[in-house]
């Protein structure tokens, strides 16, 4: 009988020790991710990132986290955190609150929230995985009304959740419809919803996309008619591997004035073949050259951006070297209530041969001519309306647009016009 208690006992003490032992190691797994966390940030360059009134311990943690941007002492974010520790994971919870500097009609420093809006602080929480070092959270924004000079701001609040790890992370998010009243008309937008995924290495390797959806913009101004645009979205994606590369897309459903359908319309567009190592090479100069001048560009003269550019020339001009090309996929603009339908299509290229040649510094010239005489493409139209054809000179009958750029002279149907830059 009582080996059998002093094995319960042992059993109990065992469990005790494994359970105080895993929250350590989450404690200490939680600390570590954090500061990781917070160096990426100082590393950017674009972020003076502190920590205060750090407090560390097996079942909690709390502190203060203080966000100020680069070279601008106007305000900061002041985070707040509380985290609980458990055996698989830790759950955290806090505030945000902008902290505005002082100026000529405050003796001190004015709360984003509360003092200049009505609204109370954003709330989140959020859960850290502490095995695989994951995580998931969620921003909580409030509504406010807001009213100045006769005008009324009618915010009715957001939500954005995010997951991911350093390195790797997607956002989601909602707008709530907002709405701004004057005395001589209305702007109602939203909701707006966004998506982005973020993707990084510490080798410069990067893969970032991006998504914003406003549903529907009403526009009601006195003696007008009401301007609708529904179904307007934009994305980009943009890929730093061997080549960076861009891709663009905007879109709009529809255009209404009153009941009348004004138009709808979309262009999809990318930028390639820019070489992927000389554009890491940039972004480390680039990098060493925010932290020499105390993570500030703003105080530099003409002479210091000169200085600048002639440093970052070899990196510039390197990724260059590969002929980048801008196409433009596809365009498409139509008007029911104008009647037109027109479509569009091309591509400019900017040639990299012996472009070891130029000189960065001519870019800041009006002409920059041994820059312009690189670029060579072609863009056709079809369906252009008579208008066009006429302000350009061309029959009023011409449906078809040809555009062509030889060594930067344009060229529209054979016809020349003047420099394109």
């Amino acid at each position: 009988m009582r080996r059998t208690w002093w094995a319960v006992i042992v059993v109990a003490v065992l469990g005790v020790v494994g359970y105080l032992g895993a929250l350590a190691y989450a404690s200490h797994v939680f600390e570590q991710e954090l500061t990781r966390t917070l160096e990426a940030l100082r590393k950017e360059g674009q972020w003076q990132v502190e920590r205060q009134e750090v407090e560390q311990g097996w079942f909690h943690s709390q502190g203060r986290l203080h966000l100020s941007p680069v070279g601008d002492d106007r305000w900061q974010a002041e985070i707040p955190y509380d985290a609980r520790h458990g055996v698989l994971s830790t759950r955290l919870s806090g505030a945000i609150q902008g902290v505005l500097a002082e100026d000529a009609d405050s003796a001190s420093p004015r709360m984003l929230f509360g003092d200049v809006l009505p609204s109370a602080e954003p709330r989140w929480t959020a859960t850290f995985h502490t095995l695989d070092r994951q995580a998931e959270g969620r921003l909580d924004v409030a509504g406010f009304e807001l009213s100045r000079n006769g005008a009324q701001l009618t915010f009715t609040g957001a939500e954005f959740t995010a997951e991911g790890r350093v390195g790797d992370v997607a956002v989601q998010g909602q707008i709530a419809p907002m709405r701004w009243q004057y005395d001589r008309g209305e702007l109602a937008t939203g909701p707006v919803h966004l998506n982005s995924r973020y993707q990084a290495s510490e080798d410069y390797y990067y893969h970032q996309r991006n998504e914003l959806i406003l549903n529907r913009l009403d526009y009601q101004a006195s003696q007008r008619p009401p301007v609708t645009l529904t179904g307007l979205r934009y994305s980009d994606e943009t890929r730093l591997d061997e080549q960076l590369r861009l891709d663009i897309s905007l879109s709009l459903e529809q255009a209404q004035v009153g009941s009348e359908p004004l138009l709808t319309g979309r262009v999809d567009a990318s930028l390639d073949r820019i070489d992927g190592q000389a554009a890491r090479h940039l972004a480390r100069e680039v990098e060493a050259v925010i932290e020499e001048q105390g993570g500030d560009l703003s105080g530099l003269d003409e002479a210091g951006q000169r200085r600048l550019l002639q440093r970052l020339e070899p990196a510039i001009l390197a990724m260059l070297e590969d002929s980048p090309r801008f196409i433009l996929e596809g365009a498409t603009l139509s008007s029911p209530l104008f009647g037109v339908d027109t479509r569009g299509h091309g591509e400019l290229i900017f040639s990299g041969r012996d472009v070891d040649a130029l000189n960065v510094l001519d870019l800041l010239d009006s002409d920059a001519p041994a820059w312009r005489e690189r670029l060579n493409g072609r863009f056709t139209w079809n369906g252009i309306p008579p208008l066009v054809a006429l302000q350009l000179g061309l029959p009023v009958s011409t449906r078809e647009l040809v555009i062509s750029i030889e060594a930067g002279r344009v060229r529209i149907n054979d016809r020349p016009l003047p420099s394109l830059l």
